[in-house]
């Protein structure tokens, strides 16, 4: 296969395509409001919905920046489908990172139950410290109620002979 042949193929894989005017006005102004959608969605408390409309605006974003401005709309579908799948790919990375971040401290109950002192872990938990001065006052209290009733000591039992 000699030089020019190969040359003339290549011509015909490279297809250039000029948009007219409108289409670029058009995706300009969707892009604006787009971002305007953004803006105000920013102002609203919708709890966790914040953060995924945020997302899904920004990927359509992407999206029509992708197929248009980078041509992947008149470009072979192979492209499409690889622009595709890289969507998919960081929609699972996003949700799993969403998922840490909610589940975050919830994971593991004991996980905040750490060790009063770091040198010594295992000392008394925090837990077990707040326990003891909330429920200290009852222990004198008992102690002061005990001496009232006069508890008697009882041996305790022998155990029957063989």
């Amino acid at each position: 296969m000699d030089s020019h042949a190969h040359a003339a193929h290549a011509a015909d894989d490279f297809h250039p395509h000029v948009s007219p005017l409108w289409v670029y006005i058009a995706t300009i102004s969707t892009l604006l409001v787009l971002t305007v959608i953004t803006y105000a969605v920013s102002y609203l408390d919708l709890g966790v919905w914040n953060v995924a409309i945020a997302l899904l605006v920004a990927t359509t974003k992407a999206t029509i920046v992708a197929l248009l401005f980078m041509h992947l709309k008149y470009d072979l579908r192979f492209h499409a489908i690889i622009f595709s799948f890289s969507l998919v790919v960081l929609f699972v990375f996003i949700a799993f990172t969403m998922y840490d971040t909610e589940t975050r401290g919830r994971a593991d109950a004991k996980q905040s139950d750490r060790p009063a002192d770091p040198t010594n872990p295992y000392a008394e938990s925090k837990q077990d410290l707040k326990l003891k001065a909330k429920y200290s006052e009852g222990e004198v209290k008992w102690e002061k109620r005990k001496e009232e009733i006069k508890v008697r000591d009882v041996p305790p039992p022998q155990q029957p002979p063989r």
